[in-house]
This record gives structure tokens, sequence and C-alpha cells, in this order.
């Protein structure tokens, strides 16, 4: 009784089980011979992306300037020199390379009552500025898009002043990309815009 209907394990291991281990040993190979090539793929892929310069994106564009005075209707922008402003001005406009987002912020005092608008594109109305303290102070921000050769500029309107006797204290003007797009290669800007004031 003992045994009986039961087959010896080496009969057992004889009459089919064996092929079973064969293919899940196959099947574990051809995987590990898969994930093998996919590593190697994976580093050559690296080893290229590595060897290869990458593209340099171009840096944040951004101005910090001081608003000191008015000339020609305009408010004067002069910026600070340092490692860290990427925009230039010219002819009182802040020259624009790349396309992309802006914060625009401007600050400042007046002795006197003004009415300041901020150009940015020539085809386009420009913004009024609100003023504070009866139209003697300001603190402004507003988000634009700009694009390669806009220009943005400050015109001045004091109703009982010229605008050379204007004063003004603690004038700051602020430009600062937020979204990276087209930048303008070095150089360009000079060649395709008339230089001529506003």
């Amino acid at each position: 009784m003992e045994g009986e209907g039961v087959q010896p394990l080496d009969e057992n291991l004889e009459n089919g089980s064996r092929p079973r281990f064969k293919w899940k040993k196959t099947l574990r190979l051809v995987v590990s011979g898969i994930k093998g090539a996919g590593m190697l793929l994976c580093f050559i892929y690296v080893c290229l992306q590595l060897s290869s310069s990458p593209a340099k994106d171009p840096p944040i564009q951004r101005l910090r300037g001081a608003v000191t005075r008015c000339e020609d209707g305009q408010l004067f922008i002069s910026s600070y020199k340092n490692e860290y402003q990427t925009m230039e001005v010219q002819n009182n406009s802040v020259v624009i390379k790349c396309d992309g987002l802006y914060i625009i912020y401007l600050k400042g005092s007046f002795f006197q009552e003004v009415k300041i608008d901020l150009h940015f594109r020539e085809d386009h109305n420009p913004i009024s500025i609100p003023m504070l303290n009866d139209g003697r102070r300001i603190v402004f921000t507003v988000v634009a898009s700009l694009a390669f050769k806009d220009k943005v500029y400050l015109t001045v309107n004091a109703p009982d002043t010229l605008c050379e006797h204007l004063q003004i204290n603690d004038g700051e003007l602020i430009v600062v990309q937020l979204t990276p797009g087209y930048c303008a290669p070095e150089g360009s800007y000079h060649s395709t815009v008339n230089q001529v004031p506003l």
C-alpha cells in the first residue's frame, strides 16, 4: 500500500518536469541578454550625449536701471554696470533681444504731478501707469509678452512742468525675462533696427 499511485521522484523528473525547467532557464537567459543589450545601448547613448557639446541656452534677460531725469518727453534710463545685466539701454529704451514673458517693475517719486505711459511695441497702445499720492508716486508691476525688436520705454507728461525740469527721486526700472524663447544672435539687433530716437 505504501506508494500506490505515487510514482517515485526519479520517474517524475523524467516524465516532463525537466523540459519545463529548461524552458525557464532559457527564458531567463534571453531576458538577461535583452537587459544587457538595453543597458549597453543606454550607456552608449549617455556617452554620446556627454561627448557632444550641448546647446547652450541664452542667459535669462534682465536689466536694472535708474530712472533719473526726463529728456525729450521720455524718462531717462541708465543701467547699472555689473555682470548680471544682460540687456542694453539705447536711446532711453530697453532693447528686447529674446522672445518671452517679461516682468516690468517701475518705482519712483516725483515732486510734481505726472502721467507716465509704458511703451513696449510700436503697433500697441501704451499702458497708462496708475499713480499714487496725487500723481507724485509710482509703484507699478506688469507682465508683458515681449518679442525680438521690441523696445521698452517710458513717456511722461507733467501738466505744469517742462520735461527737463522734472525732479525724480528713487526712480528705478527693472525688466526680467520670465520664460525663455527665441533669442537673436549677438550683434544682429544693431544691424537690423533703425537707431533713431523715438
